[in-house]
């Protein structure tokens, strides 16, 4: 039986292999003392991005905690943009990805999915696959490389539509 954190380990490898086949530069810190559990170069800009999964369904939809533990067990808190900038969530008997800038959830502590659902107008809905908000560009061009998927839209970088997104 796996328990939480073997499962939270095999979706943090699932995202770096998924991250790195886009030509995004993926780095671990080393620990798990950081609230982020790695960092993304973009080539223009460094994402601090914590993974999560979710796995079960109740309800008709996927909920996932995304709450870290402050000072012990009992103290379950949400996360802030001082702490990480992007949530993934990879919901695991779909298959499915939702990159997630922490302005759109926080300061919730779960959220709710409907990746089996399309076409659902679920508040995360238009963030499932989208990859293309880790390449968002300040100004500059994109590193060399990286791939992802057309369809622009909230930049994280700029609290704004990204000028910048291109798919490939």
């Amino acid at each position: 039986m796996q328990t939480f954190k073997r499962r939270g380990e095999i979706a943090e490898m699932g995202f770096q292999h998924k991250a790195a086949s886009m030509g995004f530069t993926v780095t671990k810190p080393y620990g798990d003392s950081d609230f982020y559990d790695f960092i993304v170069d973009a080539g223009n800009r460094l994402w601090r991005v914590q993974v999560k999964s979710g796995s079960s369904m109740k309800r008709n939809a996927y909920r996932v905690a995304v709450r870290h533990c402050w000072h012990g067990p009992r103290s379950k808190r949400s996360y802030t943009a001082e702490q990480i900038d992007i949530l993934a969530v990879y919901v695991v008997p779909l298959k499915v990805w939702y990159i997630i800038p922490v302005g759109a959830f926080t300061p919730s502590e779960s959220l709710i999915l409907f990746p089996h659902l399309p076409g659902h107008g679920g508040k995360y809905e238009q963030f499932r696959e989208a990859w293309h908000l880790l390449a968002c560009l300040r100004s500059g061009e994109l590193k060399e490389g990286i791939v992802t998927v057309p369809g622009c839209g909230y930049c994280p970088a700029s609290g704004k539509r990204c000028p910048g997104c291109v798919g490939k």
